[in-house]
């Protein structure tokens, strides 16, 4: 098998770039990997110092808002006001 000079710098250059994804590869997993264990570490100890301190978070409360008629949502939406040079209406 005769290699001319043409099908060796091609060969060579399609080594080189698949060499270059795999490390790519391995570089992107290696610190997906190093995020997801600091964000478990970081878990467990928060989790492990609320049992520690007999404390446990307290859940956010919830208001409801009260229905209001369409007038009052146009006029909440709509401002009128004159500031001494003209007047502001901010929609």
């Amino acid at each position: 098998m005769v290699m001319t000079m043409k099908s060796l710098r091609s060969f060579l250059f399609t080594l080189g770039g698949l060499t270059f994804v795999a490390v790519a590869a391995l570089f992107t997993a290696s610190i997906a990997l190093a995020v997801a264990g600091t964000v478990t570490v970081l878990l467990l100890g928060q989790g492990l110092a609320n049992a520690l301190s007999g404390r446990q978070p307290q859940p956010a409360r919830a208001y409801a808002r009260t229905r209001r008629t369409a007038a009052e949502q146009h006029a909440e939406a709509l401002r009128i006001w004159n500031d001494g040079k003209g007047t502001i209406i901010d929609m």
